[in-house]
């Protein structure tokens, strides 16, 4: 059996033209009626991680609750990056 192949994606634009992470929020929470304020409260996270008042760590973890994602949001995430 062929081994799978596991890709960890940074969520700084590294790889990309587009921040991941705000991309999954966009797929994970296509239909979530509440859209607009988790968008709002993932940027606010980012912005209080940018401006050392949160650690990484915990601005990431927060903003990955938020999303609510699953593995087919994953896929779709893949197959748009």
């Amino acid at each position: 059996m062929k081994p799978k192949n596991y890709y960890i994606i940074d969520f700084d634009s590294t790889f990309t033209q587009v921040e991941a992470l705000d991309e999954l929020a966009r797929i994970s929470l296509k239909k979530h009626p509440d859209k607009e304020s988790i968008f709002q409260k993932i940027e606010d996270y980012t912005n209080l991680a940018m401006e050392g008042k949160l650690s990484f760590s915990e601005s990431l973890a927060k903003r990955v609750e938020l999303l609510e994602a699953n593995e087919d949001h994953l896929k779709q995430l893949i197959k748009h990056l």
